[in-house]
């Protein structure tokens, strides 16, 4: 039964991608690579800790990463621990699948010292890839060293719906979006490349706000939505979101 679903899972992710990648020409829908680790602190260590191993990192990178590469540290703000026990996420973004390899190879290349350090401060539980396709681009830049806060859930299609229902769907929402005046963005993490093979959903749906405000606002028009039934449909169920504080930790984009 596991391999068929793992199966079932594959096969969707592929046609997901081959339909995104017809669609990006024409309609702009960005397509990038994400990895995630998922870490707590070792006994007497904290954040400043972390933050002192990601400094050394960073010169490395400076030196040696031979493809853009950015990176923000996610901490909970509202999360229930025993459904996501972890003290903080480590998320890094390039430009596509083969320039993560190639970030890989780098850090493989002489970052063994670094790792050390890293392990001794933190125990982080694997390592995975997830395709990273934006759904609505955010109307501010990302600024380095900045902080924003995303919310995140964990969402499967409805009995019926397929990607195929997702560009028309998406044109409702972002018009949704903008009548309420939400300014963030929101991204569907695809899962790839060292993800559970237990995992029963089919994608992450993210959204980005600058502050928890901006965040409660959102739930307040949402609301407000469903009791005046002028919600768009859902094509998806998902959980119950999750949000994180956002701490960019390195900002280096394409150029051009």
């Amino acid at each position: 039964m596991r391999n068929k679903m793992q199966t079932t899972k594959i096969l969707l992710i592929s046609i997901s991608l081959s339909f995104f990648g017809i669609l990006k020409a024409d309609d702009h829908i960005e397509i990038s690579a994400m990895e995630g680790i998922q870490c707590n602190f070792q006994d007497g260590k904290d954040m400043d800790d972390a933050m002192k191993v990601i400094s050394e990192w960073n010169d490395y990178g400076d030196e040696n990463f031979s493809e853009p590469y950015s990176a923000w540290i996610l901490t909970p703000v509202y999360r229930t621990n025993s459904d996501f026990d972890f003290d903080f996420m480590f998320l890094g973004f390039t430009e596509s699948m083969q320039s993560m390899g190639k970030i890989q190879d780098d850090w493989q290349a002489g970052g063994a010292r670094i790792d050390e350090k890293w392990s001794r401060v933190t125990n982080c539980a694997g390592q995975s890839i997830s395709v990273n396709i934006e759904v609505r681009s955010p109307e501010y830049s990302w600024e380095e060293g900045g902080t924003t806060y995303t919310s995140i859930r964990s969402c499967s299609f409805k009995d019926g719906k397929s990607t195929a229902d997702l560009p028309s769907n998406d044109k409702i929402w972002n018009d949704y979006l903008d009548q309420y005046g939400f300014e963030g963005g929101v991204w569907r993490w695809w899962p790839e490349t060292g993800s559970a093979t237990t995992l029963t959903h089919d994608y992450w749906n993210v959204a980005s706000f600058r502050s928890v405000e901006e965040y409660g606002a959102g739930r307040d028009a949402r609301l407000e939505a469903m009791m005046a039934d002028t919600r768009p449909e859902e094509i998806h169920n998902c959980d119950t979101p999750r949000l994180y504080k956002s701490a960019n930790i390195r900002l280096v984009q394409q150029e051009g």
